[in-house]
């Protein structure tokens, strides 16, 4: 007697049989960190009891496995986690969670808010600095705890970061916004009248005596200043009101542009000043 399969029958016939294979699956979870550390580079590699290659796994992710025994082996910048006989049982998930790394990420955003990808070198703190690690900004990198120099390389001369503490069980975030110039016009004047043409402008870092930048007379004083606070030193040469005056802690936000009014009137005193 010959049997006929129906398409009904095999299509159940095929279901029971995924049903069964599904059953001796399980997935094996890695939590390094738990948010801290999802979606961090590199990934962790998965072995089987024989040693060949079973999966691989991203940090905060899972992955689907054949019941049994693996072998899990996390590379991180300086060093390797390993995780022996890590069982996979059917139907189930086995997490496996990892505390005793660091985190880092590096942030590089442009004046739009874009993070365009500079690259990112980290070397030893201590001389002779040895590169560690190269990546992009953007990126979240495992690291063993240790103490790095971190360069990004935004234009024009890059930014550095020296001795960054790397601590087990922490992430640390560096951040790096494009600024834009900002612009300051000091205008100068007697009894309301403009006298730049007879007044010399010195721009200080505030609280210092750094000069930042100069104005000789003529018929503005304009500056373009990194964002930043500022002293502005006003020089009157033309020998009526006061012969100088110092406006201090102006504050400049990037892209920024400010006007000061400075008001030499006044009589020199007996001494000159």
């Amino acid at each position: 007697m010959r049997l006929r399969l129906t398409p009904l029958f095999l299509f159940m016939l095929g279901m029971l049989c995924s049903a069964a294979f599904g059953a001796q699956r399980g997935r094996l979870k890695l939590d390094v960190l738990d948010e801290l550390g999802a979606g961090a580079k590199p990934t962790a590699q998965i072995f089987a009891a024989d040693g060949s290659k079973a999966g691989e796994v991203t940090p905060g992710a899972s992955v689907e496995l054949p019941a049994g025994t693996y072998r899990l082996v996390l590379p991180v910048v300086g060093g390797t986690i390993v995780r022996e006989g890590v069982l996979v049982e059917a139907g189930r998930v086995h997490t496996v969670l990892i505390t005793n790394v660091a985190v880092l990420s590096v942030s590089a955003r442009s004046l739009s808010g874009a993070e365009p990808g500079y690259a990112v070198t980290v070397t030893d703190a201590a001389p002779p600095h040895r590169k560690l690690a190269e990546f992009l900004s953007g990126d979240k990198m495992l690291f063993a705890p240790t103490q790095v120099d971190v360069k990004v390389d935004v234009p024009p001369q890059g930014y550095l970061w020296h001795e960054v503490a790397l601590q087990p069980g922490h992430r640390k975030s560096l951040e790096f916004k494009e600024q834009a110039p900002a612009e300051l016009i000091v205008r100068t004047s007697i009894s309301k009248a403009p006298v730049d043409q007879g007044t010399r402008v010195v721009i200080y870092q505030a609280g210092t005596q750094k000069q930042t930048a100069v104005s000789a007379p003529g018929t503005e004083h304009r500056f373009s200043l990194d964002a930043g606070d500022y002293d502005i030193y006003v020089e009157n040469l033309t020998g009526r009101g006061r012969p100088y005056t110092m406006e201090r802690s102006v504050h400049l936000e990037s892209g920024q542009k400010v006007e000061r009014q400075v008001a030499l009137d006044g009589e020199k005193s007996a001494n000159g000043k």
